[in-house]
């Protein structure tokens, strides 16, 4: 009993905290991107309760330097440009828990955005051999407290407003601020775009320090 308790407490230590030199997030692809489109100018698409918002501003600011990194090119004035560009973002709060020593699951609220996972054992498995009444005790506790932080970026063709890309990346953090890990996500979002449609991959980014 012991030894499945130490085991487990370590390995949601250790999903939790990661590789401390590294960024870990879930990055999610759909488009139809033309293989041979050449027009990347853009303009940055504000919903009303983000055009007064200093605090989207400054994340916009981080989407146009990843953008220029990636060859797009924001339009000057009075140049009708090929692309618009939205972006969403968004923090919940969620646990993990344990339904046995050594069957960890996890619940991912996932902001109705994103792909939600969830991993567990039933609490008869036929591999336990141990006792009925012994596995229906409540084993259920909460290790530890994690925010989900969640973006989305949208590209659609600036004249007929055909969505062309979106992308939505997540990455589980103990740090509840969304600001220190908005560059992350953003580039996250961005590399190797457009990717390979309908796909979800991982992705892992140093620290900057």
């Amino acid at each position: 009993m012991k030894s499945f308790l130490s085991w487990t407490i370590i390995f949601i230590s250790t999903l939790l905290a990661g590789c401390a030199s590294t960024f870990t997030s879930q990055v999610s692809v759909f488009h139809e991107w033309p293989g041979n489109k050449q027009a990347t100018s853009y303009i940055v698409e504000r919903s009303p309760s983000q055009e007064n918002n200093p605090e989207y501003k400054l994340y916009e600011e981080e989407l146009r330097q990843q953008l220029g990194l990636h060859g797009f090119q924001e339009i000057t004035a009075g140049v009708t440009p090929a692309l618009k560009i939205g972006m969403q973002y968004g923090t919940s709060l969620g646990e993990i828990q344990v339904s046995a020593p050594w069957a960890p699951a996890m619940y991912d609220p996932f902001w109705q955005m994103h792909f939600s996972r969830g991993y567990r054992f039933s609490p008869y498995s036929p591999y336990y051999f141990g006792s009925p009444y012994y596995m229906s005790r409540n084993l259920d506790f909460s290790v530890r407290r994690y925010y989900l932080h969640q973006l989305e970026i949208n590209i659609s063709d600036f004249q007929s407003g055909k969505k062309l890309a979106d992308i939505k990346v997540s990455t589980e953090q103990l740090n509840q601020q969304i600001s220190e890990q908005m560059p992350y996500l953003i580039e996250s979002a961005l590399q190797g775009f457009p990717g390979i449609n309908g796909s979800t991959r991982t992705v892992e980014l140093p620290l900057k320090k």
